[in-house]
């Protein structure tokens, strides 16, 4: 099998929170036999490194089943008499379906509802916790190889997001803003759970832009010099937008940096790496069979190297600051 895997060239356009999305490219796969040294080289030079076939496919997707059906209970997001696992959208208000978070008060969306609570439940399922300790044994050797990371870790903290057709993406940023109570040596995997269509809101990556992120942080580090420690690392400070956004506009943001934005049709088994300073969004889902677009967040470390303590707390992640008050007290913040 060839290392990289061949797709179709052709660019495409994406609709986003500020319109069109234009020219997007697509992003290069590798097959999960490629020669190590070549794909560090890769992830390297680009900041992004996608990997097909890295998880069991039937095991992401019965997770995706569950997670599905766990989520619908009360919302009916899912088209009534279909496999959840499908994941067939119901075509209710998508309004009802996002997040918790800044993203939904940035919306003027009351935070709350039976989507809602389910959602932040679901972050402390057993059901999620033994999927997301499975992968994560599996992915561990293969990370410690990739980034020669002496002591491969997966964060105990992880984020479990979905977005139905016609839903908002998720705005500009980049990882470390949420990370930075440690050096920038993370990575993050991310997990479609099912396939995703090219259209269908998986994540897009701004072309070999770590580069950009890295320069953002040292500006606000710099205009953060005179904060208390506390405040220096916070994803929320005085310097950043709520979320810790960089913009919510993918569309405006890709051409004031000329830079194209990387998309892939993804499928369950599939991981894509990213550094912490590789910017990155998402875009609307405009899946044609609506599907529900369903994603894990996993943070390896070097556990033998300093790393962002904050993140071995399992539940409440500093990148939706809403969900500390609506998990269980001895989950949130004052675990």
């Amino acid at each position: 099998m060839s290392s990289t895997i061949t797709i179709t060239q052709e660019t495409l356009n994406l609709r986003g929170y500020g319109g069109t999305i234009e020219n997007v490219k697509h992003l290069t796969p590798f097959s999960v036999d490629t020669p190590v040294e070549k794909l560090r080289a890769r992830f390297n030079e680009d900041g992004v490194l996608w990997v097909k076939g890295l998880l069991n496919r039937d095991t992401v997707k019965k997770f995706r089943g569950d997670y599905l059906s766990f989520v619908d209970q009360g919302s009916e997001m899912l088209k009534p008499n279909t496999d959840p696992v499908e994941g067939i959208f119901s075509g209710n208000d998508w309004r009802n379906y996002v997040l918790p978070g800044a993203v939904r008060l940035a919306m003027g969306l009351e935070d709350e509802g039976p989507f809602v609570e389910n959602s932040v439940k679901s972050h402390v399922a057993p059901w999620y916790i033994d999927f997301k300790d499975q992968v994560a044994k599996e992915m561990e050797s293969f990370v410690g190889k990739l980034f020669n990371f002496e002591d491969p870790w997966c964060l105990p903290r992880s984020l479990l997001r979905s977005s139905v057709p016609g839903s908002e993406g998720t705005p500009v940023h980049y990882d470390q803003i949420y990370l930075r109570a440690g050096p920038p040596t993370s990575v993050t995997a991310w997990v479609p759970v099912g396939d995703i269509e090219v259209k269908g809101g998986g994540l897009i990556y701004l072309h070999k832009s770590h580069d950009i992120g890295r320069k953002y942080e040292e500006d606000f580090s710099k205009l953060s010099e005179s904060f208390s420690d506390e405040e220096k690392i916070s994803a929320v400070n005085r310097n950043m937008n709520k979320g810790g956004w960089l913009d919510r506009d993918s569309t405006q943001f890709g051409k004031n940096w000329g830079r194209d934005w990387l998309v892939g049709g993804y499928e369950a088994g599939d991981v894509v790496f990213h550094h912490p300073y590789t910017i990155h969004a998402s875009a609307i889902n405009e899946s044609a069979k609506d599907h529900i677009r369903v994603s894990t967040d996993l943070r390896f470390v070097d556990k033998s190297k300093p790393f962002d303590q904050r993140w071995t707390i399992t539940a409440f992640s500093d990148e939706d600051p809403n969900l500390a008050r609506k998990l269980p007290k001895k989950m949130g913040k004052d675990a």
